[in-house]
């Protein structure tokens, strides 16, 4: 009776745990705020290189710094915002980025703004070949 309940028991374990192991596995899906914040991060992340890679002076990193810090507020208060459809949260982060980059370019040099768009073209290339 004791070996019994014993092999019952370590059934009963092996069961449950090839039933967890598919769920441990898998990956867990993202909703679709926190894919865009992960993807937006992304951009952050390439925009911020491609402009360390400019050697800019004291004075234009602390005013590209000013920028994006303006430009990451309003982008959050645009993804937060629940009145806005899909459709205009696109519309709205694509009117904000060509903002922030006019804003880059009254701060860049005619050099630096040619190297900047030079490093940001494979990535919007990339960006845009992704759904």
């Amino acid at each position: 009776m004791k070996v019994e309940r014993i092999l019952g028991g370590l059934v009963s374990l092996g069961l449950l745990a090839a039933l967890a192991m598919p769920l441990a596995s898998a990956k867990p899906q993202a909703n679709p705020a926190t894919q865009a914040s992960g993807k937006e991060k992304g951009m952050h992340d390439k925009m911020q290189a491609a402009l360390d890679s400019l050697n800019l002076t004291d004075d234009q990193k602390a005013k590209v710094k000013d920028i994006l810090a303006d430009a990451k507020t309003k982008r959050q208060a645009v993804v937060s915002d629940a009145s806005l459809s899909e459709e205009q949260k696109r519309a709205k982060m694509k009117e904000l980025h060509e903002g922030m980059m006019s804003k880059l370019n009254e701060v860049l040099t005619p050099e630096q703004q040619a190297e900047l768009k030079k490093n940001m073209t494979p990535a919007k290339e990339k960006a845009s070949e992704q759904p």
